[in-house]
C-alpha cells in the first residue's frame, strides 16, 4: 500500500499564496492509482501567512476547487483521500478541518484541531468555541481502516495523544506546518506518535525552501518507532510503500512475557490519577473563561453544608464555573476550609479554628447544623477540596484575615502552603485570590503571577482606588455598597466586577446590565437560571 503526502511552498506574499495553492490541485490532480491514501497539508487553501482578517477570504476563493480536486483523485486513484483546509463547518464559522473522503469520492468524516495557537484565533479569525466542550478524538473507518487525525500543535499535547491511542487508530493522519521545527524534533514527535498509537503515521507539511534548515519533512512512520522516509524542504509528493497499514507492533509483556500490543502494554497499568488533570471533567482557566459568570459562595450552600465538599460538588455539577471558598489555618498550620473562625455556627463545637489541631477538628460534625440527613460531614482540607474538584472550577479563594487596621500581612508561610498545593494540583491558572489589602500585599510580595481580587472591606466605598493601587485584575463589591460610578470606575481600567451578593433571581439582569461579570450567589441553581435566561 502507498502513503503519499502533498508537500507544497509556504507562501511569503499573495501571489505566491495563488501559486501554493494552485499547485496542491495540480497535484492532486497528477496522482495516479498507484497512490492508496493521499494526504495534503495543513491550510492547503490558505498555505500563508495573512495579515489579520485574510485569511478566510483568500480560504473561500480556493475551497471548491480543492475539494473538487480532492474527490476527482479519490475516484480516479481508486484511493482515500485526505485533505485539510480552512472550512466552514458551520454557517460563519470557520474551522482548521482535515476532511477524509473515501474511494468513492464521498466524505467520511472531518476532524477540527482540538489546539488552537493565538494567530489562529487572533489573526485568521477562526472558530474555537467548539474545543470547549468533549469530544472523542476522531476515528473514521474506511474499507477496514481505522483513520485518525492529528493537525500541527496537536502533535505536541502528549494527554490527548494518549487518549487517541486508546482508540486504536490504524493510520494517524497529521497535516502541519511547524515552520520553526527542526527536523530531529520532527522526527522525535512523529516516531513517539506512531510507537504510543501503535499504528502507522503520515505527515504532509509545507515546504520552507530548498535551503531552509526547520520546517518542511513530509514523512511516514511505523509502529515500531521508526521513520520509513522523510521529504525534507523539497516539492512534490513524498510517497512511501507499507505491506500493511494494520500492522501493530507485538512487544513482550515485560521482560521474558508474552508477546502483546505495543499500546496495550503501554494502556494496562495507567495510573490515570497520577496525570494531570484533563478531559471532561476540566474547564478552560480564568484567563480564558467567558464572562458574565456566576460563582456558587462557599459553595451550593443553599442545598448542603457551606464551604464542605458536598456543597462545591453539587454546585459544580449543576455547571458552576467558579466557586468561592475561605481558607483558614489549624493550629497546626493546615490549611482547612472554613468562613467563620469561631465554630458554633457550623459545627457541634465551640472555640476557634486556629485553636484546634486538624486532628481535633476532624472530630467535629460540620454538616449536622445544616440538616440531620448531613450529620457527620467533617471540615475539608485545601488539599482534599484539591484534590476532588483541580481544575473543574475556577476556584475564588478568600484569604482570610482579620482585617484590622494596622494588622500585618498574610504570613509567608501560610500563603506558601497555599501555593505549594494550588501548584501541586495544577490549579494555578484556574484561581485568583481575594482578600483585605494585607492579603494582597502579601499575594503581591510572594505571588505576584496568581491575579488579585480586591475585597470590601475595611472600606468598600473605596475598594476600587485600593484595587488600583494594589493592581488587582478584579474587585469584589459587597452589596449594598455599590454603585454605577464605581463600577465605571473599575471597567475603565480593565478590572472585573464580581458582586457579593445575589440570591434573587429578579436583580440578574439588572446586575449584569450594570456590568457586573460575576455574581457570587449563596442558591446557585436559582441564578444560575436567570443568568443563562
Amino acid at each position: 500500500m502507498k502513503l503519499c503526502a502533498i508537500q507544497i511552498p509556504f507562501a511569503r506574499s499573495m501571489a505566491e499564496a495563488e501559486a501554493s495553492a494552485a499547485m496542491a490541485v495540480a497535484e492532486l490532480d497528477r496522482c495516479d492509482r498507484s497512490c492508496d491514501i493521499i494526504l495534503t497539508p495543513e491550510y492547503t487553501n490558505a498555505p500563508a501567512a495573512f495579515p489579520t482578517g485574510e485569511c478566510i477570504p483568500f480560504a473561500r476563493r480556493h475551497t471548491e476547487a480543492l475539494l473538487r480536486a480532492a474527490r476527482a483523485a479519490a475516484k480516479r486513484c481508486d484511493a482515500i483521500v485526505a485533505v485539510n483546509y480552512v472550512c466552514e463547518a458551520e454557517p460563519g464559522r470557520f474551522r482548521n478541518t482535515t476532511e477524509i473522503f473515501d474511494r468513492e469520492g464521498v466524505s467520511r468524516g472531518r476532524y477540527f484541531k482540538q489546539h488552537l495557537p493565538r494567530a489562529e484565533k487572533n489573526v485568521n479569525l477562526l472558530d474555537e468555541e467548539y474545543t470547549r466542550r468533549f469530544r472523542l478524538p476522531e476515528i473514521v473507518e474506511i474499507d477496514g481502516i481505522r483513520f485518525g487525525f492529528l493537525i500541527c500543535y496537536d502533535t505536541y499535547f502528549t494527554e490527548y495523544i494518549a487518549h487517541l491511542a486508546r482508540r486504536h487508530p490504524d493510520v494517524v493522519l497529521v497535516s502541519s506546518f511547524q515552520r520553526a521545527e527542526r527536523p530531529d524534533i520532527l522526527r522525535m514527535q512523529n516516531q513517539s506518535l506512531a510507537f504510543h498509537c501503535n499504528c502507522y503515521v503520515l505527515r504532509a507539511s509545507v515546504s520552507m525552501g530548498p535551503d531552509a534548515v526547520t520546517g518542511g519533512n513530509s514523512l511516514a512512520a511505523a509502529p515500531e518507532g521508526v521513520i520509513l522516509g522523510e521529504f525534507g524542504n523539497r516539492c512534490g509528493r513524498f510517497e512511501c510503500e507499507v505491506a500493511d497499514v494494520r500492522h501493530k507492533y507485538m512487544r513482550s509483556n515485560s521482560f521474558g512475557g508474552s508477546l502483546i500490543p505495543n499500546d496495550r502494554f503501554i494502556e494496562q497499568s495507567r495510573q490515570s490519577w497520577v496525570c494531570r488533570p484533563a478531559g471532561s471533567m476540566t474547564i478552560e482557566s480564568d484567563a480564558k473563561h467567558p464572562y458574565p459568570r456566576v460563582c456558587a459562595h462557599r459553595g451550593f450552600k443553599t442545598a448542603a453544608p457551606e464551604n464542605t465538599l458536598a456543597a462545591f460538588g453539587a454546585a459544580i455539577a449543576l455547571g458552576a464555573p467558579e466557586i468561592e471558598l475561605d481558607i483558614r489555618f489549624s493550629r497546626d498550620g493546615v490549611p482547612v476550609v472554613a468562613h467563620d473562625s469561631e465554630l458554633s455556627r457550623v459545627a457541634d463545637g465551640e472555640g476557634t479554628i486556629e485553636t484546634r489541631t486538624l486532628a481535633e477538628l476532624q472530630q467535629l460534625d460540620f454538616g449536622g447544623r445544616f440538616s440531620p440527613r448531613f450529620a457527620g460531614v467533617t471540615i475539608p482540607t485545601f488539599k482534599e477540596v484539591l484534590a476532588k474538584f483541580a481544575r473543574h472550577a475556577i476556584f475564588n479563594l478568600h484569604l482570610k484575615s482579620e482585617e484590622k487596621e494596622g494588622e500585618e500581612e498574610l504570613p509567608k508561610e501560610q500563603l506558601d502552603k497555599v501555593v505549594a498545593l494550588l501548584d501541586a494540583y495544577d490549579q494555578l491558572e484556574h484561581v485568583y485570590f481575594m482578600g483585605a489589602p494585607s492579603v494582597m500585599s502579601a499575594a503581591i510580595k510572594y505571588a505576584p503571577y496568581i491575579p488579585r481580587c480586591m475585597g470590601a472591606f475595611p472600606d468598600p466605598w473605596h475598594i476600587v482606588d485600593r484595587a488600583i493601587a494594589m493592581g488587582c485584575a478584579k474587585v469584589q463589591f459587597f452589596v449594598p455598597y455599590v454603585n454605577q460610578e464605581m463600577i465605571d470606575k473599575a471597567k475603565a481600567r480593565n478590572i472585573r466586577c464580581n458582586l457579593y451578593f445575589c440570591d434573587d433571581p429578579g436583580k440578574v439582569r439588572e446586575y449584569l446590565d450594570a456590568g457586573i461579570d460575576t455574581i457570587l450567589t449563596n442558591d446557585y441553581w436559582s441564578i444560575a437560571q436567570a443568568a443563562a435566561r
